[in-house]
This record gives structure tokens, C-alpha cells and sequence, in this order.
């Protein structure tokens, strides 16, 4: 396995700070990037696509893989989503929790709720790149998944407001280290679906009205889950908290 270090290095190249030549794939995954920051998951599938085909490190495997899955969770593809976060898994297994925080999110959509859990604590200890500017960082992706998880799952055992709350407070507080606006749009309907959980429907009415707000100052009116725009799901989820009722399953 590479080190932490040796991993590090074409990512720089992604980031604009290194000199070198890039390795095959290396400009099509941060394409992939670009699109994603866009809402553009087709547009970032196609990029990783087009960058696998040509990849020879296993590095650019690694990264293009569990780039793919999360694009595809977005789209709510969870089959293809969970086989690529696999095989990102496979290929580095224990540098860093990107994949991990991605297939937490699989096994949540997919009822197994415990198993994403287990997943998301994988992704919290092992974190994010050690090296130069985090991008989408695994731990606040990880917190936001738990907090969704304690917040609505259908297991009456597996629900903890309290909980649920200081994770998803911690994920928003850190959403600086998330560029993907997907997971912030998100992590901010997760803790208000925590607040739901704590019966505290004011503060969950409050939070959402300000993640709508969020969403229509930026322009991100766009971006998608399985093809539904996201604020129609915000919108859709304010209903229930006005309505006293908390959030029950939903998407992570």
C-alpha cells in the first residue's frame, strides 16, 4: 500500500499545487469534480468514466471509483454506487474515510442501518486527505450520515435525538471542509430532521426555512437526489415539521 504522502501527491496536482505532470486520469477526475459541485452528476459520471478507461495508478482508480459511487448515490443509483465503493475499498483499504462515508450512506438507503453506522465510525477514524486542502472531507460527511441515521430510522432502538443533534451540528459547523453543495443542502435538513426527532418543531421549522433561504441565495435550486430537485425535498420535509411529524427514513 502507498503511503499517506505518495497518495497525497497526484491529488496536489487536483488542487493546482504541484508542478508535475499529471497522471493518466488525473484532469478528467477533477472535471468529475467540477461537474459535481455543479449538481451535474451525469456530467461527473461521464468525466470518471472517460478517466478510468485511461488510469494506470492505482491512486486514480481509487479516487475515480468512490468519486463515482458518490455521484451515483446522488442519482439514486445504489447498485452501481455500492459495487464502485467497493472496489475503491478494495484498492486502498485503509488511507482514508471517502469511501467509507459514501458506503455508510448506501447501507442507510438500503435499511441497513447498522451497518452504515459501523461504516460511518470507519470513515471518522481513518478521515481525510492528511495533505493539503481538504475537499470533501470524510468526518463531516460521516457526522451527517449518523445524525441522519439516529434522527430517522425506522428502529425505534436505533434512534437517539440527542445524539442526532450534537452530530448534526457538528456537521454543519464544519461544512467549510465540504465543497459539495449536495452535503451541505443536506446536512442542514439533517439536523433540523433532529430536531424533529427531540419533538423540538420550532427550531426544526427555523432551520429548514433558513436551508431553503440557503439554497435560493446561492442558485443551487438545481441540484438533484434521484432526479427530484433537493429544495422540493426541503420543502416537501418542512411540511412535516410544521405539521409536528418527524422525518422518517428519507435520503442520506
Amino acid at each position: 500500500m502507498r503511503s499517506l504522502r505518495s497518495f497525497w501527491m497526484p491529488l496536489a496536482v487536483l488542487a493546482g499545487l504541484s508542478a508535475c505532470a499529471p497522471l493518466p486520469g488525473e484532469k478528467l477526475i477533477e472535471q468529475g469534480r467540477q461537474s459535481s459541485l455543479q449538481g451535474d452528476w451525469d456530467g461527473s459520471i461521464n468525466a470518471i468514466n472517460q478517466a478510468i478507461k485511461i488510469a494506470k495508478d492505482n491512486t486514480v482508480f481509487y479516487y475515480s471509483y468512490f468519486k463515482r459511487c458518490e455521484a451515483y448515490i446522488w442519482k439514486g443509483r445504489i447498485k452501481p454506487a455500492l459495487d464502485d465503493c467497493n472496489r475503491s475499498i478494495r484498492i486502498l483499504p485503509e488511507d482514508h474515510g471517502y469511501p467509507y462515508a459514501a458506503r455508510g450512506r448506501i447501507f442507510a438507503l438500503m435499511g441497513q442501518h447498522v451497518w452504515a453506522l459501523e461504516d460511518f465510525n470507519v470513515a471518522i477514524r481513518l478521515k481525510s486527505a492528511r495533505y493539503g486542502p481538504v475537499r470533501d472531507s470524510s468526518t463531516v460527511i460521516a457526522y451527517g450520515g449518523k445524525a441522519r441515521v439516529l434522527a430517522t430510522s425506522l428502529e425505534d432502538g436505533l434512534r437517539n435525538a440527542e445524539k442526532s443533534i450534537e452530530f448534526a451540528k457538528a456537521a454543519v459547523d464544519y461544512d467549510t471542509y465540504v465543497l459539495t453543495p449536495a452535503h451541505k443542502i443536506l446536512n442542514r435538513d439533517t439536523l433540523a430532521a433532529a430536531y424533529a426527532e427531540a419533538g423540538r418543531f420550532a427550531e426544526a421549522v427555523e432551520e429548514q426555512k433558513k436551508t431553503i433561504a440557503l439554497v435560493r441565495k446561492n442558485g443551487w435550486q438545481s441540484v438533484t437526489y434521484g432526479g427530484r430537485p433537493l429544495l422540493t425535498i426541503l420543502t416537501d420535509h418542512l411540511g412535516r415539521f410544521e405539521a409536528k411529524k418527524p422525518l422518517r427514513g428519507g435520503i442520506y
